[in-house]
């Protein structure tokens, strides 16, 4: 008779699946491994049963590992999305769509102030009377001209990229990302 025929007692098949008889007897009330008579059981129905019954507690554990690592990263996430929210809300922090609209502001203003910076600046060069010293004051009047223009670019001002400015210099309301 092979292997799976034979009938074992208990503290046999406790011994081989290393646990104690007490445990054989709970596994059996579970209906993990099964009786072939009281007290006795068939070794590979009982070894299967056994392997079967650990292998699903490992893939409960798995589960619940997932939930967990889950849980925790959806909390992660979470305590992020607040971080920004009150970076936002400090003003250290803005919307991209924010500062595109306020750096191209800027960018157009500079612009438009170069592009007439010769006509404002010519009737000044015309007064310089000639002389030695008429290339430095040239070099001045356009020194001057072009340190103002400068300076409104690099004049940053946190509340220029507030939500409230950023909406009102638009002609339609927009509503914000996270609504």
């Amino acid at each position: 008779m092979g292997k799976q025929g034979m009938i074992y007692t208990r503290k046999i098949i406790a011994q081989v699946l290393g646990v104690s008889e007490m445990r054989v007897k709970q596994l059996t009330d579970d209906g993990v491994i099964e009786e072939f008579s009281p007290r006795h059981y068939k070794l590979l129905p009982a070894v299967q049963g056994y392997i079967g019954y650990l292998q699903s507690l490992t893939s409960d554990d798995d589960q619940s590992s997932d939930y967990n690592q889950e849980k925790a990263r959806l909390t992660r996430i979470k305590r992020e999305d607040a971080e920004l929210d009150l970076q936002v809300k400090r003003n250290e922090l803005h919307h991209a769509h924010i500062v595109e609209f306020i750096v191209t502001n800027y960018i157009l203003a500079f612009k438009a102030k170069m592009e007439t910076l010769p006509f404002k600046i010519l009737p000044q060069l015309m007064a310089i009377p000639d002389g030695n010293d008429k290339s430095e004051s040239i070099l001045e009047v356009l020194k001057k001209s072009t340190a103002d223009a400068l300076k409104e670019l690099a004049a940053y001002n946190p509340e220029d990229f507030s939500e409230g400015k950023y909406n009102a210099g638009l002609d339609e309301p927009v509503e914000s990302e996270g609504e």
